[in-house]
């Protein structure tokens, strides 16, 4: 895959932290990756421990043990300030041939730092950018930052289309997330009968859409089904008052979040994905990979682009309440419909498994070191 070379180049990740989201369970599975090929260091902004499992040869550094909350801008200047002369001082002492970052925070300070110490930078977008607004500051910061970069990832057609305003477009590329090679060897694969409940996987806010999904779930005649939502998040007490309202303590479960995912994904009977906007939605391709016969919402960006509507799942409209019970009501009613899609989901997500992944990622990191050269 990667040079024959005896001697591996060294690549650095920049990340915010690793706690429990998608972008974060990418830059692991990345880093376990590529470490046979490179030598890899994981920098994080902030101590924490990780919440997924990371090879013995993948190197982690911290910038600073914590961070406090900025009241104000200059205080927010200043914190960065500091993260930025500590991410450079790290990427100088490992000697790092490439740098890529992760997140828009990091993606900023990883093109700034790379620039200081003349290496070159590959920065990832991990969410719609029309949907997920920052404020004018980080706008502005983004902008200017992000033309400095080497090249853009990006996952979806229509997130390109966006950052080409200001960044060459030729210099964009879209690689999509890696399904984890450990959830790859977990799972059961197509095999019934599964459990009985309807799944949903994602951090417990606004974003994700649970609130549409519980009230759904509330008017279903669905005595043998239950409701198991796997993520934490800020919207926990809402959530909790919303299922307590509608009486639903034994049908529905916010179950926290979980490093044994793959037992969820191998037993549950459906999946429920009612995200409002993604940048691509790593939690809908596990699901579909295990088999689990799935239901998503339409949203911007990346289900269009993996559901064909009634072939391998269904997809419904942002927040459709309606759309979303009757879709519910088929597959709990129809387990010939639950087969159907359960074979041809996992088919339609082949694509993402690591092996394919990774070697795109590796083909534009030689790329990007070429050009140092």
């Amino acid at each position: 895959m990667s040079d024959t070379s005896n001697i591996k180049r060294k690549m650095a990740f920049v990340i915010p932290s690793l706690g429990s989201g998608g972008a974060e369970r990418v830059v692991s599975t990345l880093a376990n990756e590529l470490s046979a090929f490179y030598d890899v260091t994981i920098i994080c902004f902030t101590k924490t421990d990780p919440f997924y499992k990371l090879g013995t040869n993948v190197k982690l550094l911290y910038c600073v043990d914590h961070i406090a909350p900025s009241t104000n801008m200059i205080q927010a200047i200043k914190s960065n300030y500091m993260l930025l002369k500590k991410l450079t001082k790290h990427l100088k002492k490992e000697k790092a041939d490439v740098c890529i970052g992760f997140l828009t925070s990091a993606n900023v300070l990883s093109a700034l730092a790379s620039k200081w110490v003349k290496i070159p930078c590959i920065i990832s977008e991990r969410i719609d950018p029309k949907n997920s607004k920052v404020n004018k500051f980080w706008d502005s910061l983004r902008r200017y930052c992000y033309k400095k970069a080497t090249y853009l990832v990006v996952q979806t057609e229509e997130i390109k289309a966006y950052f080409a305003n200001y960044f060459p477009g030729d210099h964009i590329y879209i690689l999509q997330n890696p399904i984890n090679r450990e959830l790859t060897e977990k799972r059961n694969g197509h095999q019934y009968p599964k459990e009985n409940f309807i799944l949903n996987v994602g951090r417990l806010n606004d974003q994700k859409g649970q609130d549409t999904l519980i009230e759904a779930f509330s008017e279903m005649k669905n005595q043998e089904w239950k409701l198991l939502i796997v993520g934490e998040g800020k919207n926990r007490k809402p959530y909790e008052a919303l299922i307590s309202k509608l009486q639903l303590h034994e049908k529905v479960e916010l179950i926290g979040s979980t490093k044994d995912i793959s037992s969820y994904y191998n037993k549950a009977g459906i999946f429920a994905f009612t995200s409002r906007f993604e940048g691509f939605p790593n939690a809908l391709i596990e699901a579909m990979h295990f088999g689990v016969p799935s239901i998503s919402t339409n949203c911007p960006t990346g289900p269009s682009e993996i559901i064909k509507h009634g072939e391998n799942g269904f997809l419904i409209p942002v927040d459709d309440k309606e759309e979303l019970k009757a879709g519910l009501n088929e597959l709990i009613t129809n387990p010939e419909k639950r087969n159907k899609f359960s074979i041809e989901g996992m088919k339609s997500v082949e694509k993402f498994k690591s092996d394919n992944v990774i070697k795109q990622w590796d083909e534009l990191i030689k790329r990007c070191l070429s050009s140092r050269t």
